[in-house]
């Protein structure tokens, strides 16, 4: 098996799992004008595990874009030079997600019910938390900390750093971790023995379009089924 299909197509799943730890939240309502309301976190992806000499690392993603207004989200990366692309768009009111992927020239998006997004976490790991006494800042932001400690030996445990000061609803409906209050700022991803560290490098207020949570005309609008066997088919067509 090349590279590409080794990781890159472990990286997007992570990705999309990584998405969802942070991205669906609701406005708290009464928020005060110093709030944060609508705007976009920028994320660092690293791996921590991988080979820095392997030249398929330059493939995978490196940035990932939250875009945030009201009940609505957009999550996106992108990696292969350009090449790939995939994110969401959450409907947090209809619990409802628009997964999105564009591979070279072919674009598909398909939407997933609440039904469907429960079963990203469908297999993943008995755990318990732990609240720490430890505070950071992140991209500006004063940070609390919270470990995960799973029960099996298959997961490492990890610290999530989370804000509370962009005021978001921890409604968190298709987060894994739906007890953790906050905007997670510095978390991990593992998924098939890939490990993606997601750290907040800056946040930004800004005025956002509701046009902008719509999928572009141009995504061809697929089952879930579907989607799913044309991701395979783009990582195996790339594969070396």
């Amino acid at each position: 098996m090349g590279f590409f299909t080794k990781y890159y197509s472990k990286a997007i799943l992570s990705i999309v799992f990584g998405l969802l730890f942070s991205s669906c939240s609701t406005l708290i309502e009464g928020s005060s004008d110093d709030d944060l309301e609508e705007g976009q976190i920028i994320y660092k992806i690293s791996y921590p595990y991988l080979d820095s000499n392997d030249i398929g690392l330059n493939l995978l993603p490196k940035e990932m874009t939250l875009t945030f207004k009201g009940d609505h989200y957009k999550a996106e990366s992108i990696g292969g030079m350009g090449l790939f692309a995939a994110g969401f768009i959450s409907d947090n009111k209809e619990k409802t997600m628009d997964y999105f992927m564009k591979v070279t020239s072919s674009k598909y998006a398909s939407r997933f019910t609440n039904k469907g997004v429960k079963r990203f976490h469908s297999d993943f790991p008995s755990y318990r938390l732990e609240k720490l006494d430890t505070t950071r800042n992140i991209a500006g932001m004063d940070c609390n900390a919270t470990r995960v400690i799973f029960y099996n030996n298959i997961v490492s445990d990890y610290i999530i750093w989370h804000t509370d000061q962009i005021k978001l609803k921890n409604s968190n409906w298709c987060s894994p971790f739906p007890t953790i209050s906050g905007v997670f700022m510095e978390y991990q991803v593992q998924q098939e023995g890939l490990v993606l560290k997601m750290t907040a490098n800056s946040v930004q207020r800004d005025s956002i379009s509701p046009d902008y949570f719509k999928v572009p005309l141009d995504f061809k609008i697929v089952s879930n089924q579907t989607l799913t066997r044309k991701m395979k088919e783009a990582f195996m067509s790339f594969d070396y």
